[in-house]
């Protein structure tokens, strides 16, 4: 269940490049082109294989004092690999050096810790990750990321941060990422604000993925809810369906580039 929970999300982030490619460079274009998914034929860059190879035979506890040392080197595709080693590591350590990953001055380092954090499902992590949705000199990528991992994680306490980020949204990927994140959390507060997405969104897909997230807060959706999303979804051209089928097409390309 937590893995397709991390798939559904990635694949809503990815909804955009079904009408523009070019608009995966808005999640976070460090990412997609930067050395760290797109090695040259030398392979990776120094001090990052070093350190993969240390992660195949070391303990925990090693692992994450290399994980530590990773964090103070001036290489952010270091740093990035040394939280990676970190994704399902047990250990009291490892969600303080996540954390600290949070305000590393490299958005590929920070959306790295917050992917990983939303994997964990660290709630710790939660108030931290909610203030930065509020703040302005946070990077649009960075917020899109810390809105899925809130879904992931599923505390009640970022409900209200979700719904603010969804408010001020207006494409497609960013309000589906929010609305869908808001489903994981089931908390009755975002119910409202559901039902209007659900039935008054201007993208059909936004609006299957307000019911759905209605009905996870629900159980099933109440009689209200059913009348107007029967005259809302009237208007549909392409089956849902359908629609997530390319998603997913979309969202395995996504995958391959990024090297997960």
């Amino acid at each position: 269940m937590k893995t397709l929970k991390i798939g559904l999300l990635s694949l809503v982030i990815g909804v955009s490049l079904i009408s523009a490619p070019a608009a995966f460079a808005q999640i976070g274009s460090a990412l997609a082109n930067d050395p760290m998914t797109h090695q040259g034929p030398m392979g990776q860059a120094a001090g990052v294989g070093d350190i993969q190879k240390r992660a195949e035979t070391e303990t925990p506890v090693a692992m994450v004092k290399d994980a530590q040392k990773a964090m103070e080197d001036a290489d952010p595709q270091v740093r990035v690999k040394g939280l990676k080693t970190l994704r399902n590591i047990q250990n009291p350590d490892v969600n303080g050096i996540l954390l600290r990953g949070l305000v590393d001055p490299d958005i590929r380092v920070k959306i790295k810790a917050i992917d990983i954090l939303g994997e964990r499902e660290v709630s710790d992590a939660v108030p931290q990750m909610s203030q930065m949705l509020f703040l302005r000199s946070t990077e649009e990528a960075v917020k899109l990321h810390l809105v899925a991992a809130l879904g992931r994680i599923g505390d009640a306490r970022g409900t209200l941060p979700v719904m603010q980020y969804l408010e001020e949204q207006g494409d497609e990927r960013s309000r589906g990422t929010a609305v869908f994140a808001l489903g994981e959390i089931g908390d009755a507060q975002a119910t409202d604000v559901l039902t209007n997405v659900a039935t008054e969104d201007k993208s059909e897909l936004v609006r299957r993925l307000g019911q759905e997230a209605l009905e996870k807060i629900d159980g099933e959706l109440s009689t209200q809810h059913s009348s107007r999303l029967a005259a809302s979804q009237a208007k549909t051209v392409e089956p849902t369906d359908q629609r997530l089928s390319k998603l997913r097409q979309v969202d395995e390309e996504i995958q391959k580039q990024k090297g997960y």
